[in-house]
């Protein structure tokens, strides 16, 4: 009996010592299984706080209300100048405002401080042609009973000058077609030769000298052409002779009174470039437009 209770007690301390043996078996294994959860509990409660890589990008990257246009890039002088100030768009040409301008008092008969302009040509006969004004007011007032031709060398302007106020002379200045200045001296044949002849008279002098010395002033080295012309009257081929003649003794006078020989030729017209018409309105002969017809020009291309 003493044998079973000694084995009986010894039993119950053995499972009091295996229950105590597992509770702590037990309770080593709660800590070790609750202990990663107090290790990871800080990192997984503050993810954001703590990772400044995560958070700076957001903090520091510029708002869109920040000022963009005040950069460098968008303050430059080539962006910034207005269009209207660059040279080509605000600089008038200055050649077309210019041009305009006469730089002789030929190209301004008007003395309106323009150019005058031209609106169209007339065929003075022996390849002269030069260009008419628009300006109707500068086309000179014919002689009375005189009718002028349409190309007549009567419709070019007269620049005014004093040179010929004292001799039975006249002065007509225009441009050829080509651009050159010419100036065209015009003498009555009948106060420079008798009738049907081509020797000067005396009288003839006075008004050659002055023509010549109005050359030498304002043409000095021009190219000059001397150029007879006759009325319809009588055969067509002798009145061409005639001014042919004519023409060469009036060259051979300039000559003599000083002018180089080397630049005057001289050509006859005849009666192919009438100046004023030869019958008034009614159909009866015009005398004075015969006599206008029998004339000898000097024709200088300066």
């Amino acid at each position: 009996m003493k044998h079973v209770l000694i084995c009986a007690f010894a039993l119950v301390g053995l499972v009091s010592a295996c229950s105590s043996s597992e509770s702590a078996k037990t309770a080593s294994t709660t800590a070790v299984t609750t202990a990663p959860v107090a290790v990871t509990d800080p990192p997984s409660t503050e993810p954001a706080a703590t990772n400044p890589a995560a958070t700076e990008p957001a903090d520091t990257a510029p708002s869109a209300s920040e000022p963009v246009a005040t950069e460098p890039a968008a303050t430059t002088p080539a962006d910034t100048e207005p269009a209207g100030t660059q040279p080509a768009v605000t600089d008038p040409a200055p050649p077309e405002t210019e041009a305009l301008a006469p730089s002789d008092p030929l190209d301004d008969l008007d003395q309106d401080g323009a150019v005058d302009e031209k609106c169209g040509t007339a065929d003075l006969g022996g390849g002269l042609i030069v260009n008419t004004l628009c300006n109707e007011f500068l086309v000179p007032t014919p002689e009375n009973g005189v009718t002028p031709t349409a190309q007549s060398v009567l419709n070019i302007p007269s620049p005014g000058w004093p040179d010929l106020d004292n001799v039975d002379a006249n002065v007509k200045v225009a441009t050829t077609t080509d651009g050159r200045r010419v100036a065209i001296y015009i003498l009555g044949s009948d106060a420079l030769f008798d009738s049907g002849k081509d020797r000067l008279r005396t009288t003839s002098e006075p008004p050659l000298a002055a023509v010549v010395a109005s050359i030498q002033q304002r043409f000095p080295g021009g190219t000059i052409v001397v150029r007879g012309a006759a009325d319809s009257v009588g055969d067509a081929a002798a009145n061409q002779s005639l001014s042919e003649r004519r023409a060469a003794s009036v060259r051979d006078k300039l000559v003599a009174l000083g002018l180089d020989a080397a630049t005057i030729t001289s050509l006859g017209l005849g009666a192919s470039v009438p100046a004023a018409e030869e019958a008034n309105p009614d159909g009866t002969v015009s005398d004075i437009g015969r006599q206008v017809n029998r004339r000898v020009e000097i024709a200088v291309l300066a």
